[in-house]
């Protein structure tokens, strides 16, 4: 590819729609997840793909009212709604008066370069300066709600709008340094690196929103399941933890529908550069092309939709399952205020991939109730220590839970039918025949005791270790 080749305007297009349609998309996606931030959001990039748009049918009998004024007002007030909406994530004021006036003195300094001055390259610089620096308040915010909420989406967005900042700096210094055409619609290196950044900002940068929107909503989903979990049945636990675990993957998941949209906008962008070229001879094969971009905007669409119908519950299936990995799900299950009054939670493995055959979420299940019970059934005043220890036995893998607290009762001890919760105060629980029948459909069984050095209760699940089809472990 050559810069010669290249079509500013057809490639502004296409950012155009593409800052439409994703906002619009995610909004759809996003259900009950929707929040006034999430619209204020999607509505700056709303206006980012208006003014790409107005950009793109610029020409020089445009009214510079038109072609200046109103266009980069949507620019600047697009971009300064999505710093908006991320002080309103934040839980900062959202300044919308202070906003609206950055706004219009960006506007009044660009007019005054451009009517008082009559400066093309100090209008063009300004421009990219303040463009770039709104890019670079956007990156900050999106970091600081990684930083608050550990979300990968949010550390995502930040990414992407370092690299538009960088790519819009550079060209205003080279502008400024008179290395760089003004007009923006110039067929050069600059054009290809400023909307090639409007590209990833456009698809990206929605499909990173979303998924911070998905990360919080699965986070909130898990702390409500959790609290009431005590008071379900073991089929219904399964049925709902098997759905928080399909929506905490959705940040993974966010990532897989870019890389899904990729070839398609690739697409879409070769086919607007045709049409702009057809267009220009108006020849009757454009409306050819016309067909191949609603396809191609038609396939993003299902991408999308496919979301969905990606988290909707699915029947449980026995697979091959690594405890290990089952021990750390299940420490990020357990509610903070346990985390917080379990003094200590080591785990050690004797086994490197302690694999055995099974439904990864019964067996989270089973390890959540013993580890809730250990640190529900603790002593007043006294902090609690939970060691989980992955060993093979016999051919076999155990997985054993001790704690410090106050052991089973005699009665516990001799029953099959007595909850695990039974050494608490308040609650009912999972009951231990419930665990214990979770374990022997994995051809298993469940001990339980009391420690015979340091007093405390251990549990042990057992379970027969997982063999390929060629019969190795």
């Amino acid at each position: 590819m050559n810069a010669s080749s290249f079509d500013p305007a057809t490639a502004y297009l296409a950012a155009g729609f593409l800052y439409v349609i994703m906002p619009l998309a995610a909004w759809v996606v996003m259900g009950k997840s929707r929040t006034v931030a999430a619209g204020v959001w999607c509505g700056g990039s709303v206006s980012l793909g208006l003014a790409s748009l107005l950009l793109s049918f610029r020409t020089p009998d445009m009214p510079g009212w038109l072609a200046f004024g109103v266009m980069n007002a949507f620019f600047y007030g697009g971009n300064l709604m999505h710093v908006v909406g991320l002080r309103m994530e934040l839980g900062q004021p959202s300044a919308w008066q202070r906003a609206a006036l950055a706004g219009l003195l960006v506007l009044g300094v660009q007019e005054f370069f451009r009517l008082g001055l009559d400066s093309a390259v100090l209008r063009l610089s300004w421009v990219l300066l303040a463009m770039g620096a709104l890019f670079v308040w956007t990156a900050w915010l999106a970091w600081q709600v990684h930083k608050n909420e550990d979300s990968s989406s949010a550390k995502w967005l930040a990414q992407v709008y370092v690299f538009g900042a960088v790519a819009t700096l550079v060209r205003a210094a080279r502008v400024l340094l008179g290395m760089s055409s003004t007009d923006p619609l110039g067929v050069n290196w600059d054009s290809v690196l400023t909307t090639s950044s409007l590209f990833v900002m456009s698809v990206f940068g929605s499909v990173a929103i979303l998924g911070l929107y998905l990360e919080r909503s699965t986070r909130k989903h898990v702390a409500n399941e959790v609290a009431i979990r005590s008071q379900q049945t073991s089929q219904l636990l399964g049925q709902q933890i098997a759905d928080l675990d399909r929506q905490r993957s959705m940040g993974e998941l966010a990532g897989a529908m870019a890389h899904e949209m990729a070839q398609p906008l690739t697409v879409v962008s070769v086919e607007l550069g045709f049409l702009r070229h057809e267009m220009r001879a108006v020849d009757d094969s454009r409306l050819l092309q016309v067909e191949k971009i609603l396809a191609h905007i038609e396939r993003v669409s299902n991408v999308l939709k496919g979301i969905r119908n990606f988290i909707r519950p699915a029947e449980p299936d026995f697979k091959p399952v690594n405890l290990l990995l089952v021990v750390q799900d299940v420490l990020q299950l357990l509610p903070a205020q346990e985390r917080q009054d379990a003094a200590d939670i080591q785990v050690h493995a004797d086994v490197l991939t302690p694999m055995v055959l099974g439904d990864s979420v019964q067996l989270s299940q089973v390890l959540l109730n013993v580890l809730r019970n250990a640190v529900q059934a603790q002593v007043p005043g006294q902090p609690v220590h939970i060691c989980i220890h992955v060993q093979s036995a016999g051919g076999r893998l155990q997985l054993v839970v001790d704690d410090n607290g106050p052991g089973f009762s005699a009665q516990l001890l001799g029953s099959t039918d007595v909850a695990f919760s039974s050494t608490k105060k308040d609650g009912m629980g999972i009951g231990l025949a419930i665990s214990r029948r979770i374990a022997v459909q994995h051809g298993g069984t469940l001990l339980w005791r009391n420690r015979a050095q340091g007093g405390g209760a251990q549990v042990v699940l057992e379970l027969p270790v997982w063999m390929d089809s060629k019969g190795e472990k």
